[in-house]
């Protein structure tokens, strides 16, 4: 192959459309940062049949429940489990907000689930 074809044929592989990906886009499905969060229904409908029926709460102290604020009562009964974020030593303030947002998105998706599923429980034990 001689310089003219070899030039050629990379000016070709230019023209070429790539599609451009980048880390933060979004793949049907999947959480490609945080894959833990991927399937909130999935988690609590196994949760449930595991018969773990409490919440999930994003921080430590705070008495708000993502998705169950209006169910204080069914909050208290069943108890809550905290999402840990795993330790990183160098995180950066714009990757613990962004942990933040998705585990308050997933805790509410999660939430939401087993509420529906509780207030089932609840009408058919009703007289």
């Amino acid at each position: 192959m001689n310089r003219f074809q070899s030039a050629l044929l990379i000016f070709l592989v230019g023209l070429a459309p790539f599609p451009l990906a980048s880390a933060q886009d979004a793949v049907p499905g999947v959480d490609l940062i945080y894959p833990e969060f991927a399937h909130p229904k999935e988690d609590a409908t196994a949760a449930i049949a595991k018969g773990d029926l409490r919440f999930i709460n994003v921080d430590r102290h705070g008495k708000v429940v993502p998705g169950a604020e209006r169910y204080a009562r069914l909050v208290e009964i069943h108890g809550t489990k905290f999402i840990k974020q795993h330790f990183r030593i160098f995180a950066s303030p714009s990757q613990n907000f962004s942990f933040v947002l998705r585990a308050r998105a997933y805790a509410e998706e999660y939430n939401q689930t087993l509420l529906r599923y509780l207030q089932e429980q609840y009408r058919n034990k009703r007289p």
